[in-house]
């Protein structure tokens, strides 16, 4: 049976201004409380659910700048957004498509809060072009963000051809330029998505062509291939790390027709372990009577949440991983094929910035 499932947050948007007036003989005024106990409350609701409560006043206002509250802030499952277009976003936790979240936060000089697997205009132009350019015949890896309070971010490029190069930039280096760093030690045919390690010292990348896990150590610079056999018949991959564990999502092929999805979860360093399978009627949605071709799917993932996306049939399915459970999401009508399959992979978590923006312009 199909499950749609719609996740609500505990923490509803709250007046804080007549919250300070209350005469419930045993409720503390919000006023009355300490900053620190302020910056904590407003820290556990997501950043989406705090526009209407930043609103409330300048006291509010000058907390949600102080630098106490931008410690405690981490990333919330409900700010996560996956872009269907500039427009046009899936909310997956509450199963809605909406116009995507304020999008001035993104512009320079705030640091980038999208990353992507593959060559991203909206990094490289939106967020990024007051950087050197990436080096000729290179593209955008990926792009790793520090957690709060450190405001900076390492970018990663590879290059193509029959020997692999990489170079990494951190803008918090004063001389914003582009360090070559180490050559995969194997040839690949192509690289597939990077996801960051938990601790983000190292990306987990795809190799095609053949198969295979690599690791990259942003510190060292260095590239290591894991001795991890890959699932036979595999397709369309996409690697994701969750609670510190890295997770593998694709296809399974055979004769040429895709007959499965499944997810594996990596054990030491040497074994893919099958955690779960897409469910028929989730697959039947997905594939919508393609004899099973899993060409016109991508897949992008924040927060143990990966979506899989049809941008031929706007077709959108999301596995959860803390739960591990498939869900049919609404499907997309209207859109142009071919602008979508370019957005599609952004993810976009809204940071304080787009609080503090929003009351700037008003």
């Amino acid at each position: 049976m199909r499950r749609n499932r719609i996740h609500r947050s505990p923490f509803r948007s709250v007046d804080m201004a007549s919250s300070s007036t209350t005469t419930d003989s045993g409720a503390c005024p919000w006023d009355a409380l300490p900053a620190h106990l302020q910056e904590r409350i407003l820290s556990l609701i997501p950043v989406t659910e705090l526009l209407p409560v930043a609103a409330s006043s300048r006291a509010i206002r000058r907390l949600l700048r102080s630098p106490g509250f931008h410690a405690l802030l981490t990333p919330h499952r409900l700010d996560a957004f996956f872009l269907l277009t500039p427009r046009l976003a899936v909310h997956p936790l509450s199963r809605r498509i909406r116009g995507t979240p304020p999008l001035a936060a993104l512009c320079p000089p705030s640091y980038p809060l999208v990353s992507s697997s593959s060559p991203s205009r909206l990094i490289t132009y939106a967020t990024l072009h007051f950087l050197p350019p990436i080096p000729d015949g290179s593209y955008l890896l990926s792009v790793v963000v520090q957690p709060p309070p450190i405001s900076s971010c390492i970018l990663v490029a590879v290059s193509t051809g029959a020997i692999v190069r990489s170079y990494t930039l951190d803008n918090a280096n004063p001389s914003r330029q582009w360090a070559s760093r180490g050559d995969l030690p194997v040839p690949i045919s192509l690289l597939g998505n990077a996801a960051v390690a938990g601790d983000r010292s190292q990306l987990f990348v795809l190799g095609r062509g053949p198969d295979s896990l690599l690791v990259f150590d942003l510190t060292m610079g260095t590239w290591e291939v894991m001795p991890v056999v890959m699932p036979q018949g595999l397709t369309t991959a996409h690697l994701f790390v969750h609670d510190g564990r890295l997770f593998l999502v694709g296809g399974v092929e055979r004769l040429g027709e895709v007959e499965q999805v499944v997810v594996w979860l990596l054990e030491g360093e040497k074994l893919w372990r099958e955690v779960g399978v897409m469910p028929a009627e989730v697959f039947n949605e997905l594939v919508a009577g393609r004899h099973g071709s899993f060409w016109h799917f991508q897949a992008a993932d924040r927060l143990g949440i990966v979506c899989l996306y049809n941008a031929v049939d706007g077709r959108l399915v999301m596995f959860d991983a803390a739960d591990g459970v498939w869900t049919v999401l609404p499907r997309v009508s209207g859109l142009d094929a071919e602008e979508s399959v370019r957005w599609f992979g952004h993810v976009l978590d809204p940071g304080v910035e787009i609080l503090l923006e929003q009351h700037h312009q008003g």
